[in-house]
């Protein structure tokens, strides 16, 4: 089964509480893996931030705010939690910002989705950091940042257009 996005979330004030949850399926019915365990997941938003979450046919009521970056404050049956989230390519990203990225970078799509906002053209100087582009999956909206200081050398994505699993996005240098 492929997995169509993946993402990290991390329980604050609970070091070791990272979960690995995968979107299997997105269609009425969501099949989503959190650390190999599968579920079956509907959803409906209720009101600005009340979710309806049916999680294998039991009901939860969540209150689901988002506090900041990449922060949401959640409130289920009275418990209060604080989450980070972080998808695919941000966790690599981090992963690397300890050896710094060098030479040329060709940026790929880390899941399906549409691009959003392009915030770079052909010829701009970035530095590591940097935000690049916007890439909305899931009715999620996905920052991707620059790996690497350098220069944009292509932009081979315009705004609105589909992309693929790994599809080129940009090449700095």
């Amino acid at each position: 089964m492929a997995t169509l996005a993946t993402y990290y979330a991390k329980l604050q004030d609970m070091p070791d509480s990272e979960y690995k949850v995968e979107i299997l399926e997105d269609g009425p019915i969501k099949k989503i893996a959190v650390n190999g365990q599968i579920y079956e997941v509907d959803y409906n938003m209720g009101g600005d931030s009340i979710h309806s979450i049916i999680i294998d046919h039991h009901s939860h009521g969540v209150q689901i705010s988002p506090s900041s970056n990449n922060l949401y404050t959640i409130m289920n049956k009275g418990e209060l939690y604080q989450i980070e989230l972080k998808g695919e390519m941000e966790k690599r990203h981090n992963a690397h910002s300890g050896s710094d990225a060098v030479g040329r970078q060709v940026l790929q799509a880390p899941m399906p989705g549409v691009i959003l906002k392009i915030y770079v053209k052909k010829g701009d100087k970035v530095k590591k950091g940097d935000p690049l582009c916007v890439l909305v999956a899931m009715k999620m909206e996905n920052e991707i940042r620059s790996m690497t200081d350098g220069v944009v050398k292509e932009v081979l994505v315009e705004n609105n257009m589909k992309v693929g699993l790994n599809d080129r996005i940009m090449v700095i240098e």
